[in-house]
């Protein structure tokens, strides 16, 4: 979902009428992506760093992570890709980090009030649009007309230095609004189901809510697609988008639920055990591979490097992120194969606990080594 925003003006990503062809491959490839993908994937991704929550232990060191986490979202944000999540887990996770104590069943229904609440704001914003105040209804807009495009696109094709102003206004509107409105809610939320997951141990498949997947999965689909179609039958008007994006995220929880235990079962079969294993090898360095996609999505994209800005079509954009996805598995798995942690995995590891070496692992053993 990422190559989106490297790639097209922003409110493309929101709005598939905004800017490119929407017809043929192109058409299939924003159904698809906005299906299956969008919001699901993050919400897993949330979910799992609720997990490392658990995992990474208590005291003043869980919060300085978490600090510097903030400090270096705000670095990747602004100097290189507006779409940062860092910053928000950072700040999230400094609030959701004190209810690691609570119960399981305090756990799960916090989140899923707090993720059911990020719909509920679009709802309302829907129902209330008339009544915002005009600086509200201006960020609406922004995010979904075409009235930046062409600046947008004049702007990406220059070099970096130029395009920084740009990127700090559309940066801060991420990190504050989208923070306040969406991603903080949901993050939030899918950080708690995450912990009481650890807790359960329903990423190892011991639980019985894995059964309800597959219906889960289709309830997802159904309300999904009931958003695209309000979204796309309206032609994506502030106070439409505001409806889809709503049902969009409701449906996205279920969708993400269903990934999630089929990737859990996948997981589990014997004859998936030597796919899993270079994907665990990205696992441990998925920082550095996060951070990397963003210096490719510049270099390719931004006028600093190819600039291609604003040239490829949303088929293409589906098909090149799975292919760069298996170079960084290659290249995580050499990498692992010499040391335990990732590049930018020591660096954030050495900011709070003042120990920035790489572990090299025993070739010989497979166990680290320092």
């Amino acid at each position: 979902m990422n190559i989106q925003a490297f790639a097209m003006p922003l409110a493309a990503y929101f709005n598939p009428l905004a800017y490119g062809r929407f017809e043929g491959l192109d058409r299939a490839a924003w159904f698809v992506t906005r299906l299956f993908f969008d919001v699901k994937f993050l919400s897993i991704f949330s979910t799992l760093f609720g997990a490392s929550l658990i995992l990474a232990g208590e005291g003043a060191q869980a919060s300085r992570r978490l600090r510097w986490l903030v400090v270096l979202g705000l670095v990747h944000g602004y100097a290189l890709f507006v779409g940062d999540i860092l910053f928000t887990y950072g700040v999230v996770g400094l609030v959701v980090v004190r209810a690691r104590r609570w119960s399981v069943a305090r756990q799960v229904r916090t989140g899923l009030t707090l993720i059911a609440s990020t719909a509920f704001v679009h709802l309302f914003l829907g129902a209330t649009y008339d009544l915002l105040p005009a600086w509200a209804r201006a960020e609406v807009a922004r995010t979904v007309s075409a009235e930046d495009v062409a600046t947008q696109l004049e702007v990406f094709r220059a070099g970096w230095v130029a395009q920084l102003p740009a990127r700090a206004s559309l940066c801060f509107s991420n990190h504050v609004f989208g923070t306040l409105l969406e991603s903080g809610w949901q993050a939030g939320g899918c950080m708690l189901l995450g912990m009481a997951a650890v807790r359960t141990r329903f990423f190892e498949g011991d639980t019985r809510f894995h059964r309800e997947g597959p219906a889960a999965f289709a309830i997802g689909l159904a309300a999904t697609s009931a958003g695209m179609t309000v979204g796309l039958g309206a032609s994506f008007t502030p106070r439409a988008w505001l409806f889809a994006q709503a049902l969009h995220l409701f449906g996205s929880v279920g969708i993400a639920f269903g990934w999630v235990v089929a990737i859990v079962a996948l997981s589990r079969a014997r004859w998936a055990s030597r796919l899993s294993m270079p994907v665990a090898s990205l696992g441990r360095v998925a920082f550095s591979a996060y951070i990397l996609q963003s210096v490719a999505g510049m270099f390719v994209f931004g006028g600093q490097g190819l600039g291609l800005f604003g040239t490829w079509g949303r088929a293409r954009l589906l098909a090149a992120p799975l292919a760069f996805w298996l170079v960084e598995v290659a290249l995580a798995v050499a990498w692992t194969s010499r040391f335990r942690f990732g590049p930018l995995e020591a660096l954030w590891r050495g900011l709070y606990r003042g120990d920035f070496s790489l572990g090299g692992v025993d070739r010989a053993s497979g166990s680290a080594a320092g």
